[in-house]
Formats: structure tokens, C-alpha cells, sequence
């Protein structure tokens, strides 16, 4: 199947245009939704001032709404659709089919059933997969004859005719509820992000209920937990990242590694919960307007192919990103400046520190640091290679890097990331 990122200019331009400095001064620009956080975020009766529902309401005029969610997360929309009902007299349609990793089907599935039902106003609530799907759906509702996996991100999507969105995560990891990108995988095992010109996937809302994450199993809340920790450090070290980007991306740097640890001992614990779940949507802001890295593309094509957790697979090429990127810049240091790591009488220990901390974050919230510990055969890694290396480099957060990798050096980083080795950046293939 092709996709818009094998397009030959995006793929042999696209880098270049990213990272372009001049590009990047001409303008900055910087979304968000409007986020509500809190603990009475769904109130059945109204106060003395409006509140985050009648703020929501306001922009449903047919007072027609489309909640989208999964099975597990449907428990939750009693919750969320209570106060709309009460208060404003809105009308709910519940699809509770979405799948992990957003699959094309189910995505063009529920926007059949929004196109049935006609809201202005669309919930999405759930993790990730969810949103992404929410988002998806809502593209082809608007736009129901949209190729989402050639829509190229250089034509504007045109939303917001129809339909506005809601997001309302139930994990701590992904960002979806704040970032214009929507993830969408598709029957080959190619896992896409997609997006306009313009990020108009941001939400319009974004409301962080913590309670909603409270009882997340443990290796849900390590992997989705890993998975902003990625992108926090990516959002970091984008060569388009500025100050108000990284100055955001260093604040969630720290909590994670205060907080998610206490969170994965204690699933019931609501601190922790509630830490976790602003680190989350924080380090989707600059994910969203800075741009991921490599551990993306490398992440999206493993976890893609074997159905592995993608905080989990991001993490675990996180390391390798760093390795890579300490060639052409040293911001990595600033990361270790703030967690307290550095060793000022040589920057190769420096990384190494950082390196080691990650890996101990990794190893005590139980998420693998090699392929092999992930469950991936030698042989079924080894038969799919070529797919991993020609797929890699089509990856739109490939775009977002320093400088592109060769394909010697991409066989390097997946080899050595089977066995969880770390690379030698003194080989010849590194200098």
C-alpha cells in the first residue's frame, strides 16, 4: 500500500524543510486546546459561574453529541454524558468499538456511525487508540471520500464544519488529548501519523478528569507512562524545539521520574494519578508543536509490526536516539544539568548517566530494554528486516531528526536494540 510519507519529495524533502532554521524564525507557532483540569470537571448541577460543561455545551447547537470510546473506557461515560444531559438537554450516540493502535477499519467504521447519527460535537474518551480513532472518524465524517493514508500533510484538513472535539483521556502517556496528530494503523503493519497542514486534530477541549486514571494495571501505566517520558525528551531535543517548548518538555522530564514510579506501585493512589496525568498532556504540547524523533520511527515500526506496546517501544529506543543525536548536538547535557546527572569533566559520562537513568526508570517500572525482552523472535525479527529498515525512514517523526540515518546505521541501532546493547559511536559507521 503506499502512503503520503513515500512521496518522493516529502520523503527526500520533508527532512530538510523541518529542520530548516530560517523556516523555523519565520513563524512559531504554538496550539493547545483549552484544558480543564480537575476533580469536579462533570458536575450534574451548575455553580455560581460557568463551568467547563457549560463552556463545552455552548458548542453544540443541535444538541446532538458522538461519544467514542473502547469497551474498558465506556464505564466512564455515564460520567462524562451526565451533566450534558442534566444541564443542557444534549442528546449522546455511545460507539464503544475502538481498538488499540486505532485500526483503519474501526476508524472508518465509527465515522459511518457519525455520519447516521449527525453531532456537533464530538467526545472522545479513552487512551490513546481512542482519541486517535475519535479524530480520525472525524475527518471522515466531514470529509467522507478523505484517503487518510495519502492525505498529505502539506493540504489543510478543513474541519470544524460539521463538528468540534472533546477529548477526555483515561491514561497518562500518549498526549492525543492535546496534540494535531492522530496515529492510524493500517492491515500491512505500517502505523501512520496523520495530519494537515495546519494541526487541526488539536482538540478543541481537553478535560483531565484524574479519577478517570485511578486503577490503571501496572503495565499500562509503565508503558503509557514510558511513552510520555519519549516524548517529553523528544520534544526536548527537536532541532525545531524552542524555549516555551523546552522549558515545558524539562518540567515533565522531572515529574516523570518522580512520579511515575509511585504511581506503578500504587494504581489507587490519586497523586500520583494526578501528576501523571498533567505530565502526560504537557508533554504532548511540545511533541505537538516541536515534533517527535527518531525513537518514534523506530518505535512506530516495531510496536506496528509486533503489536507491542508503543510507550513501551518508544522508550526502549530512546537510548539509541540519544547516542545518535550526541553527534551533532550536546542538549542532552541540559537534560542532565536538570536531573542532577552531570559529570562536568566529560560529556560521553554525562550521556552514559542519563542513559543509565532511563534504563533504571525502565527496569524498575518492569518495561523492557531490548527487543528480545519484548518477546520478538531472532527469527521473526530477522525475516521482517528489510520491511523494518524500508518502512523506518518513511516514518513521519524520521523527519523531525538531526540528520537522516543510512540504512548501515539503522541496521545497527534495531540490531543492537534486539540484544539491548548500546551502540559504538566510535565504529566507522558512526564517525
Amino acid at each position: 500500500m503506499s502512503y503520503w510519507s513515500h512521496e518522493y519529495l516529502l520523503r527526500n524533502w520533508g527532512g530538510p524543510m523541518v529542520q530548516a532554521e530560517f523556516l523555523k524564525e519565520v513563524q512559531r507557532p504554538f496550539f493547545v486546546p483549552r484544558v480543564f483540569s480537575g476533580l469536579n470537571l462533570f458536575l450534574d448541577e451548575a455553580g455560581l459561574i460557568p463551568d467547563a460543561v457549560d463552556l463545552v455545551a455552548k458548542e453544540c447547537k443541535t444538541k446532538k453529541a458522538f461519544l467514542v470510546t473502547d469497551e474498558y473506557a465506556v464505564r466512564f461515560a455515564p460520567k462524562v454524558m451526565g451533566p450534558y444531559e442534566k444541564r443542557h438537554g444534549i442528546k449522546f450516540e455511545i460507539w464503544a468499538k475502538a481498538q488499540p493502535d486505532a485500526p483503519i477499519d474501526t476508524v472508518q467504521e465509527c465515522a459511518q456511525k457519525m455520519r447516521e447519527f449527525g453531532p456537533d460535537l464530538i467526545f472522545a474518551v479513552g487512551g490513546g487508540s481512542s482519541i486517535d480513532t475519535a479524530k480520525g472518524a472525524w475527518l471522515l465524517y466531514e470529509h467522507p471520500d478523505a484517503n487518510i493514508e495519502i492525505l498529505s500533510p502539506l493540504v489543510p484538513l478543513n474541519l470544524r464544519n460539521k463538528a468540534k472535539l472533546v477529548a477526555i483521556p483515561t491514561t497518562s502517556g500518549t498526549g492525543s488529548e492535546v496534540t494535531g496528530v492522530a496515529v492510524i494503523s493500517f492491515p500491512d503493519g505500517v502505523k501512520l501519523g496523520t495530519g494537515g497542514a495546519l494541526p487541526e486534530f488539536v482538540p478543541d477541549f481537553a478535560l483531565l478528569d484524574p479519577t478517570f486514571t485511578v486503577g490503571m494495571p501496572p503495565e499500562l501505566t509503565a508503558g503509557t507512562g514510558g511513552d510520555a517520558l519519549a516524548h517529553a525528551v523528544d520534544g526536548f531535543m527537536a532541532p525545531r524545539a524552542d524555549e516555551l517548548n523546552q522549558a515545558i518538555a524539562l518540567k515533565v522530564i522531572k515529574m516523570v521520574f518522580e512520579w511515575l514510579p509511585k504511581a506503578y506501585k500504587d494504581g489507587s493512589d490519586l497523586m500520583p494519578r494526578i501528576k501523571m496525568q498533567q505530565a502526560a498532556m504537557m508533554a504532548g504540547i511540545p511533541l505537538s508543536n516541536a515534533g517527535s524523533g527518531i525513537s518514534h520511527a523506530l518505535g512506530h515500526t516495531i510496536g506496528g509490526l509486533y503489536h507491542i506496546h508503543h510507550g513501551a517501544m518508544v522508550l526502549l529506543f530512546l537510548p539509541y536516539e540519544l547516542q545518535v543525536y550526541s553527534k551533532a548536538t550536546d542538549r542532552h547535557l541540559e537534560i542532565c544539568d536538570m536531573l542532577g546527572i552531570r559529570d562536568n569533566s566529560s560529556d560521553a559520562q554525562s550521556l552514559s548517566n542519563l542513559i543509565e537513568k532511563i534504563r533504571g526508570l525502565m527496569s524498575e517500572v518492569k518495561l523492557p530494554v531490548s527487543l528480545k525482552d519484548a518477546g520478538v523472535s531472532k527469527s521473526d525479527f530477522e525475516g521482517h528486516l528489510d520491511f523494518i529498515l524500508e518502512q523506518t525512514p518513511t516514518d513521519p517523526a524520521f523527519y523531525f531528526g538531526w540528520f537522516d540515518l543510512t540504512r548501515e546505521q539503522l541496521m545497527d541501532v534495531f540490531s543492537c536494540a534486539y540484544e539491548g546493547t548500546l551502540l559504538d559511536m566510535n565504529s566507522e559507521i558512526w564517525r
